[in-house]
């Protein structure tokens, strides 16, 4: 079968360039692509499909006349101004994208059933004081000051605020790629988590990409951000002192305070061993209250007890450390099922089962929705504590 041609608007075919990484695109392909700006070729069909499926742009794109305007409107909410975010990856838009999906199902879903708003949702609009805000958060979650000391690790405590939320019924989702295709890993310098604040459906992505200790953090910062009522796009991977909002000021503050309070970190400080450097005294607290030692060190600039140097220190081996460990783990495998199970929201999956039972919902919808299939459905629901049918 002859090849087809087919007229491609130069525009978008520089518009597609511009979305995606020269490299992912290959040798031949992009000589191809240099051949139809100038004029010298046509593509054809296939090429074009290969051309959608290496940049992960939609194949009806390209036969626009134009452009598409993809107004993505949590990117009015990141952290800081960045070049990258202006023009944010494939990946990261499909991922938004996805998740507004499964916001919107869950919206419908409580509406229909008569839920009502979520009392949580914007509590503290408005509210700047840390310590207020903070003591709410933790009324509302049922969280003792201490409560990290119920927790054996970082991600145990990761666990069991997450766990939190659920009661609460804030959808807590995550996941380090795109959809289920482990070729389209999400890049963490490109954003840590976002919130999308819904009364029915408040919402929260955390990019399973990152360390342990930084999901930990990124999860109460977007807790806060559901307490005030502002969606979020949190970009800030090296933790920045200067050039952030007051809403993220007052969000990193309080994220620190819940994870780190005050008055115990001075206590557990100022009866440390004297003859101990700062480095190791921010480690070993670190391990006590069960996060990451960029918080510690934070704690501890905020509290006249180290300077911006020796945070900057902390917060630039924390990040080499990061990138050692995710070298080491690139050739490792995993758990399948229980990494299922980490990505979806408990209160989701459970939803979709009723759901389904009522006649609501399709299998084939729940399929799409948690990017399953009816043998991995049926596991992750029994492990997260669905009802079968």
């Amino acid at each position: 079968m002859p090849a087809v041609n087919v007229n491609i608007q130069p525009e978008i075919i520089r518009w597609a360039l511009s979305q995606t990484q020269e490299e992912k695109l290959g040798d031949k392909l992009m000589n191809n692509i240099m051949q139809w700006l100038n004029g010298t070729k046509i593509p054809t069909f296939n090429q074009i499909e290969d051309f959608s499926k290496k940049a992960n742009i939609p194949l009806g794109y390209f036969f626009l006349q134009t452009p598409p305007e993809e107004k993505i409107k949590l990117l009015e909410y990141r952290t800081l101004d960045s070049i990258q975010l202006a023009n944010p990856s494939r990946n990261l838009i499909d991922t938004i994208h996805e998740m507004e999906s499964v916001q919107d199902w869950m919206k419908d879903y409580r509406q229909e059933l008569g839920f009502d708003v979520l009392p949580v949702v914007g509590r503290m609009k408005g509210v700047k004081e840390t310590v207020v805000i903070a003591d709410r958060i933790r009324k509302d979650l049922e969280l003792e000051n201490t409560w990290y000391e119920k927790c054996r690790n970082t991600r145990d405590a990761f666990n069991y605020i997450r766990g939190k939320l659920e009661e609460c019924s804030v959808v807590v989702m995550m996941s380090g790629v795109v959809g289920k295709n482990t070729h389209r890993a999400l890049d963490v310098n490109e954003f840590r988590a976002f919130a999308m604040v819904d009364e029915w459906a408040p919402l929260i992505f955390i990019n399973a990409a990152d360390s342990n200790g930084a999901k930990l953090f990124s999860l109460i910062h977007e807790v806060t951000h559901i307490w005030l009522g502002e969606d979020d796009l949190f970009n800030d991977r090296r933790n920045c002192v200067d050039g952030v909002s007051d809403t993220e000021v007052i969000c990193n503050a309080v994220a620190g305070e819940l994870l780190v309070p005050k008055s115990v970190f001075l206590n557990k400080w100022n009866a440390g061993d004297t003859d101990s450097d700062v480095y190791t005294t921010i480690t070993e607290l670190a391990r006590y209250f069960r996060c990451g030692e960029i918080v510690i060190a934070r704690k501890a600039m905020d509290c006249k007890k180290i300077k911006q140097d020796v945070y900057r220190q902390v917060v630039q081996e924390a990040i080499d450390s990061y990138n050692q460990i995710k070298e080491n783990k690139e050739n490792s495998g995993g758990n399948y099922y229980n990494t299922m199970g980490a990505r979806l929201d408990g209160c989701f999956v459970r939803a979709l089962c009723e759901s389904i039972n009522m006649g609501r919902t399709s299998y084939t919808e729940a399929y799409r929705l948690t990017n399953t299939s009816r043998k991995t459905f049926s596991d992750v629901v029994q492990r997260l504590g669905g009802v079968e049918w």
